[in-house]
C-alpha cells in the first residue's frame, strides 16, 4: 500500500505508545504478514485493535479480519465518506450525533444519538449507517485509546415510519460491524424514550445480536437523565452542558473541516479479496449486496 498523507487511525497520532505490549504487537505483525489480503497498517492501528480487545491476541486477530473484510465487502457503507457529499450532509441535517464533553467517573466517554427531524421520509438507512461509522472513526481518532464508551440512543421522535426505512442488508452489516469489528471497548448501550413499538424493533434486531451485546442493553421510557449522571448532560436534560444542537454543530464542523480528507483517505483501508489465500466462512463474513431493498413491516 502506498504511503498515506495522513496518520491513521489517529489523525494527530499517539503521544506515547502503551508500554509492555511489544510482544503482542509483534505477534499481530507476524500474523498480518501471512494475510496478504489485509492492508498494511501502522503500529498505532495495531495498538487500537489490541487495546479494544484488552490485548488478547486471538480476539484482536478476529477484530482485524472482520474490520477490513466488512469495509471491503460493503462499499455502500464504507465508501463515499466525504462529509460534504450531499447524502452525508442530508444525514447530518436530520440527526444529532454528539460526544458529550465530560467522561463518567469510570473514565468512559459518552455518545448520544438522536433525531433532529422526525420526518421518516427523509431517512436513508444505509446513508445513516455510513455517517454513523464516519462519526465513530473521528471519535476513535480524537479519544485515542479510550477506556470505554457508554452509548445513548434517544428514540424520541421515532415512528413506525422510520422502521419501514430500515434495510436488512445494511442492518445486518451494521450489527456485524458494531459487534465484531468496531475497535472500541463498549461498556453500555442505553435506549431511552423507548417507543410503543419497541418489541417490533427488538424482533427485527434480536436475531442479529450476540448475547454479550444483549447484556449491555438497557431500556428506559424516560430520558438520558435516567441512565447517566445529569452533570454529564446538556441543558435540555437538566444538565450544565450546552444544548445538543450546539454540540452537534461544533462536532459536525470539526468533521467537515478537519477530518474531510482524512475520512476520504480511510477508504483505502479494506481487504483485497483477490489476494486472500483462504476464503472466509460464509457464516462469519457473508457478503452483503450493494443494492438495499426496504423491509416491509406488517
Amino acid at each position: 500500500m502506498a504511503a498515506t498523507k495522513y496518520l491513521h487511525p489517529f489523525l494527530n497520532g499517539l503521544k506515547l505508545l502503551p508500554e509492555g505490549h511489544e510482544d503482542e504487537v509483534q505477534q499481530i505483525r507476524e500474523w498480518m504478514k501471512s494475510q496478504p489480503h489485509l492492508p498494511y497498517i501502522s503500529d498505532e492501528y495495531v495498538y487500537l485493535f489490541l487495546h479494544s480487545n484488552y490485548y488478547k491476541v486471538k480476539e484482536t486477530k478476529d477484530t482485524i479480519e472482520c474490520y477490513f473484510t466488512l469495509r471491503g465487502n460493503t462499499p455502500d457503507l464504507f465508501t463515499n465518506r466525504d462529509p460534504l457529499a450531499p447524502k452525508n450532509r442530508a444525514v447530518m441535517d436530520i440527526t444529532q450525533m454528539v460526544a458529550l464533553p465530560n467522561k463518567t467517573t469510570e473514565g468512559y466517554h459518552v455518545l448520544l444519538y438522536r433525531l433532529a427531524d422526525y420526518d421518516y421520509s427523509k431517512l436513508n438507512f444505509a446513508d445513516a449507517v455510513r455517517v454513523f461509522c464516519m462519526f465513530n472513526d473521528v471519535k476513535l481518532s480524537e479519544d485515542k485509546l479510550s477506556e470505554g464508551y457508554i452509548v445513548i440512543f434517544d428514540m424520541k421522535g421515532c415512528s413506525l415510519g422510520h422502521l419501514t426505512r430500515v434495510t436488512l442488508p445494511a442492518l445486518r452489516a451494521f450489527m456485524h460491524y458494531i459487534q465484531n469489528a468496531h475497535p472500541c471497548r463498549l461498556k453500555k448501550i442505553h435506549v431511552v424514550h423507548t417507543v410503543s413499538f419497541i418489541n417490533q424493533v427488538m424482533c427485527l434486531v434480536k436475531p442479529l445480536i450476540h448475547s454479550n451485546l444483549l447484556n449491555l442493553l438497557n431500556f428506559s421510557s424516560e430520558g438520558p437523565e435516567s441512565v447517566v449522571d445529569k452533570q454529564l448532560l446538556p441543558e435540555e436534560f437538566g444538565g450544565p452542558i450546552v444544548p445538543v444542537k450546539q454540540l452537534h454543530d461544533e462536532q459536525r464542523k470539526n468533521m467537515e473541516e478537519n477530518y474531510r480528507d482524512w475520512l476520504i483517505e480511510t477508504e483505502i483501508f479494506k481487504a483485497d479479496e483477490k489476494k486472500r489465500i483462504k476464503k472466509p466462512s460464509k457464516g462469519m463474513f457473508a457478503s452483503f449486496t450493494s443494492s438495499f431493498k426496504s423491509l416491509e413491516i406488517d
